[in-house]
């Protein structure tokens, strides 16, 4: 049977009939109606390739059909038939849409052949059509192709993960996206890598366990899974998650919010995704292998640390990502001097030895997310993404340590070099690598000048600490501590995101004069840690985030006043509570750290990375 169907129609019973009978002999399938109403019906069941009816009907004339059914289904293909004396009415309904026209009587020949050319028309449209859309979506296919092959273009992780959220959401008119990637050191943990579009990235998690996914978005633990529309995560409009995986492992994730058009993604939306993320999986997974490569390949031969070409390398790109994400991040400086008598005792074979055992270790006290850097011989930087000035104080005193406490300086004796150290952190000592080198070397020299250097108060206990610093003090200043703590207490107040220690001992009888500056903290959370030696005053307490200590535990009579975080540290100490006592203060951010760090050993207050 011919595969066209035709609808007939007609209010003479006779006539459809006929038309049935023609129609059915040339295999056409034919379905007849007896007004335009019963027309209408049967067309909204199902639509004919070709109408075929009468203009003379009563209630709802072949015109009136004509009009209704090209406004519902403008690309319906309809005949009309009328007599020669209503041909003025037939064009009327051709002006509507109809196609063609015949006149009664009906010629078989002239029936067919209209049917015939019609339908041949019709098929012809639908084969332009279908390979027009073809076309269109082959244009589509490869003009993703080509975005898709421009991915292979980086292999720096960081960029490449920018690019990857870019393309996908230009593919699915999202916009925006976040890509969390693998950790290089915790491969099960994705870290926040790379967003785009309109994104608030405080608001965004920095790290997802994929072993702990959320319930909403367990289904992307399946290897089978290629892309998840979840329900419940809260948001308006369901984001598109797309996992890439290379080798069944997940080496990254996507989300997608917010279809431009406002409406929901849907299944074209995630099979565009889909396609892109195979590509994104094997670029993504080659420039990770060229990461790992770098980092096998860019280190001292002699010391096993990083180049200072591939450390420099390692920070430009993490001072992107601390400035893109508002992250911190510091460096630590670790320094040999002098290392001339070193060099002269030793053959170049032994030196060379001597170094390796040495800085080996300094890298087992290396964090595994931190990256230890050869800048020459005898100095050495150790990069703590994510990492604040308090932070990188108890990391810096770490690794020194580790590296006092190696076993090789034992054969030294009296050639034994002193251990330098020094930190800076982004973005309160320096927005750039210049920046940060420059605070390093200042600090550096603040280290190698210290007054603990000069009169070998590296190793004095708090209380000994102090009275060394009140003999270098100078006469009058007292009420410089009251004005210092004041002060530093109305910071802590505007910055409570800063995280630090306060220490404050006021002279005796004098706690009150500081209560105007404590009552500014009441019913904040400051992350500075604020310890004040005086008897507790129930009157302040409440709302007040102070910690209170009895002034004798802490084992010294001396007012004092020290502060280490960020920003410039300080420290006072007076000889009594004389107008004319003696008092010392300082900004040096060696004595100030010693301070700080004995002062919390001998309460038993931990200070952590």
């Amino acid at each position: 049977m011919n595969s066209a169907r035709i609808l007939a129609v007609d209010d003479q019973l006779y006539f459809r009939v006929f038309l049935e009978d023609l129609l059915e002999r040339e295999d056409f399938e034919v379905a007849t109606a007896g007004s335009g109403a019963e027309a209408l019906a049967l067309m909204e069941e199902d639509l004919p390739d070709l109408v075929l009816t009468d203009l003379v009907m009563p209630e709802m004339d072949g015109r009136e059909l004509v009009r209704q059914v090209k406004e519902r289904w403008p690309d319906q293909e309809i005949v009309v038939v009328t007599s020669v004396g209503d041909v003025k009415t037939a064009v009327e309904a051709m002006q509507l849409g109809a196609t063609d026209y015949l006149l009664k009587p009906i010629d078989r020949t002239a029936l067919l052949r209209s049917v015939d050319g019609i339908l041949e028309r019709r098929a012809m449209r639908a084969e332009h059509d279908r390979l027009v859309a073809e076309n269109i979506s082959f244009m589509g296919h490869f003009a993703q192709y080509e975005r898709a092959l421009g991915l292979f273009s980086t292999l720096s992780v960081e960029p490449l993960a920018d690019r990857i959220v870019e393309t996908l959401c230009l593919e699915t008119n999202a916009h925006a996206g976040v890509a969390w990637l693998a950790d290089p050191d915790q491969p099960s943990r994705l870290q926040l890598s790379g967003v785009g579009g309109m994104i608030r990235i405080k608001d965004e998690v920095e790290k997802i366990e994929i072993e702990n996914l959320p319930s909403v978005l367990s289904p992307l633990a399946d290897p089978s899974c290629r892309s998840l529309l979840p329900m419940g995560t809260g948001a308006p409009r369901s984001p598109l998650f797309v996992p890439i995986r290379h080798g069944g492992e997940m080496l990254g994730l996507l989300r997608l919010t917010d279809r431009v058009d406002g409406a929901e993604f849907d299944e074209g939306d995630r099979e565009v995704a889909e396609r892109f993320a195979l590509f994104a999986s094997q670029a993504l997974a080659n420039a990770m292998a060229f990461r790992s490569l770098e980092r096998r390949s860019f280190k001292d031969p002699t010391t096993h640390a990083y180049t200072r070409a591939y450390f420099d390398d390692v920070l430009e790109h993490e001072l992107q990502k601390a400035k893109r994400f508002g992250r911190s991040l510091s460096l630590v400086r670790i320094a040999l001097d002098p290392i001339g008598p070193v060099r002269e005792r030793l053959s170049p074979p032994e030196f060379n030895a001597w170094i390796q055992a040495a800085v080996g270790d300094l890298q087992r006290a290396v964090r595994e997310t931190d990256l230890l850097g050869t800048e020459t011989d005898h100095e050495y930087l150790v990069l703590l993404p994510e990492c604040d000035s308090l932070g990188s104080v108890v990391a810096k005193r770490r690794l020194r340590a580790a590296f006092e406490r190696s076993s090789v300086f034992e054969q030294l004796a009296d050639d034994r070099p002193a251990v330098l150290s020094a930190m800076a952190t982004f973005p309160s000592n320096g927005t750039d690598p210049g920046g940060l080198r420059n605070c390093l070397d200042q600090r550096i020299n603040e280290d190698r000048r210290s007054l603990l250097r000069t009169y070998d108060m590296e190793q004095a206990p708090f209380r000994k600490l102090l009275e060394g610093l009140l003999a270098e003090g100078e006469e009058g200043g007292a009420a410089l501590g009251a004005q210092m703590a004041g002060f530093l207490l109305d910071e802590v107040g505007r910055n409570p995101h800063h995280r630090g220690l306060l220490f404050v001992a006021p002279p005796k009888g004098q706690t009150t004069e500081l209560r105007s500056a404590l009552e500014q903290l009441r019913g904040t959370t400051p992350r500075t840690d604020v310890i004040l030696f005086a008897e507790r005053d129930d009157q302040l307490m409440p709302g007040v985030p102070v910690t209170w200590v009895a002034p004798p535990r802490v084992g010294a009579d001396q007012p004092f006043l020290v502060y280490l975080g960020e920003g410039a540290s300080y420290a006072f100490v007076q000889d009594g509570n004389a107008l004319d006592a003696t008092t010392f203060h300082t900004a040096d951010p060696v004595v100030v750290e010693q301070l700080a760090f004995g002062l919390s050993h001998d309460l038993g207050i931990p200070i952590g990375d």
